[in-house]
This record gives structure tokens, C-alpha cells and sequence, in this order.
């Protein structure tokens, strides 16, 4: 079974996707990113985009948008470290909560309270390593992931969402 999941996830034929809330309103409002990545020059504990880096690709999509932040659905074809936080960096975007890839909390007051990088894991669709069957696993949102987004709503009533 190990060895079958592993040979699934080397070949990329393992989809996964996720939900992330950024900073601002990426536009396009769907997007491919296929950015190479490498080790940051300066701080070793990062990622960059570089043009020497490994082929990165990511899509998005913005589920839902207040202005200062947006709900994206993301699925990675490639398996970089930090990729989606790297990518949606390079875009001006980063992940809120990310403080190693640029996010900083705005002074303002009635902004949610960010407890931690806003990124989850909600679908991985994969063959089955003995009976050879689709398998689809999905996860909810955790709940913190959940409140924060209610927090956006709620502190954006009179902003349209798209």
C-alpha cells in the first residue's frame, strides 16, 4: 500500500486541493501560477520564487471576496515546499496568518483575530493502493478556520461578495 501511494504521489497523479484565505483580491479572480521555486537566498527557512527553482504549478480560485481579504480554492499539481504560501506571495497575496511569507496583521480593530496561517487541507482524490477504486477523502474546515471567516462576513455586510 505505501509503495502504491508513494508511486502515486511521484507520478503527480494524486490531486490536491485546498482552501486558503489571503490578503486582498487576487485578480484574475482564477489563476494558473507556474512559478519555479527554490530555497530563499537570504533566510534558509523560506521559499522564493527563482528563476534556477524547481517547476511550482498551482490554480486558484476566489471563492468569496471582502476587499481586504479573499477565500480561494486551490489545487497543486506539484509538491513544493510552501508552495501555495510561496506562490500567493509572489502575487502580492500571502496567506493570512503567514507571518515567514509577508503577512502582516493591519492596526485595525474590528479585523478578525488570526490565530494561526489560514490554510487547509480539504480534498485529496487518489486510487485506492489494493482495491484499484477512486478513493476521495475530504476534511471540513476546522473551526477556527470557520470563525474567521464568519468574522469577514460579518464585518463586511455592506461589502458585496463575489
Amino acid at each position: 500500500a505505501f509503495q502504491s501511494l508513494a508511486e502515486q504521489f511521484a507520478s503527480r497523479s494524486i490531486e490536491k486541493f485546498y482552501t486558503a484565505l489571503v490578503y486582498g483580491v487576487p485578480e484574475p479572480l482564477e489563476r494558473r501560477i507556474e512559478e519555479p521555486i527554490a530555497r530563499h537566498p537570504v533566510n534558509r527557512l523560506r521559499m522564493a520564487v527563482r528563476p534556477e527553482g524547481r517547476q511550482a504549478v498551482t490554480d486558484y480560485r476566489v471563492e468569496q471576496a471582502w476587499g481586504s481579504a479573499a477565500l480561494l480554492g486551490l489545487q497543486i499539481h506539484t509538491g513544493r515546499t510552501h508552495q501555495i504560501r510561496v506562490h500567493m506571495k509572489h502575487l502580492g497575496h500571502p496567506l493570512l496568518g503567514d507571518a515567514l511569507y509577508g503577512f502582516r496583521k493591519a492596526p485595525k480593530v474590528d479585523q478578525p483575530e488570526i490565530p494561526r496561517v489560514m490554510l487547509h487541507a480539504v480534498r485529496l482524490k487518489f486510487i485506492h493502493p489494493i482495491s484499484g477504486e477512486p478513493m476521495e477523502l475530504k476534511a471540513p474546515l476546522p473551526e477556527d478556520f470557520r470563525r474567521v471567516i464568519e468574522e469577514l462576513d460579518e464585518g463586511n455586510q455592506t461589502d458585496e461578495s463575489r
